[in-house]
């Protein structure tokens, strides 16, 4: 067992009490409704290659949306993830940047698996692909999300 001063004790409480208030950051160009219900939850996209595509490398890129999965557990970082997403298919946000941490050596729980939870079938429809961020926006701790344009192909 490890004890930690009171300093950094007051640190963390303060840090998971204000966790809701920074885990997520819109850009100008969007707002996002925290309370807004999800119901209709459905398929998901396969991956495509992690080489980014020519734009995410350009500087003056700036993704819409910016989604910190630190200090969530498996469980939460999912649902979290998921419901985000599907938000901004609805709000059609297209590029996502989801922050996951490298993790310890490089193995987080969260790098591993979050790539596999963008894989399932379940968000099929809301996806287009997903790459490694470039190092500018994080690198190997960090995917790039496109999200299908919600009024294309519409019948």
């Amino acid at each position: 067992m490890v004890l930690i001063s009171k300093i950094d004790k007051k640190t963390w409480e303060n840090y998971v009490s204000n966790l809701e208030k920074t885990v997520i950051i819109p850009s100008k160009k969007h707002s996002i409704d925290l309370n807004n219900n999800i119901k209709n939850i459905t398929n998901f996209k396969k991956n495509s290659t992690l080489a980014s595509p020519k734009f995410f490398k350009k500087k003056d890129f700036k993704p819409d949306l910016i989604l910190d999965l630190h200090g969530y557990n498996l469980y939460s970082g999912r649902l979290f993830l998921n419901k985000h997403i599907i938000d901004c298919y609805e709000k059609n946000i297209r590029f996502i940047l989801v922050i996951t941490g490298k993790g310890f050596n490089n193995k987080g729980p969260l790098k591993e698996e979050v790539p596999k939870w963008l894989n399932h079938k379940y968000l099929n429809r809301y996806i287009i692909d997903f790459n490694q961020a470039p190092k500018h926006f994080g690198g190997e701790g960090a995917l790039l999300v496109r999200i299908k344009n919600k009024y294309k192909n519409q019948y």
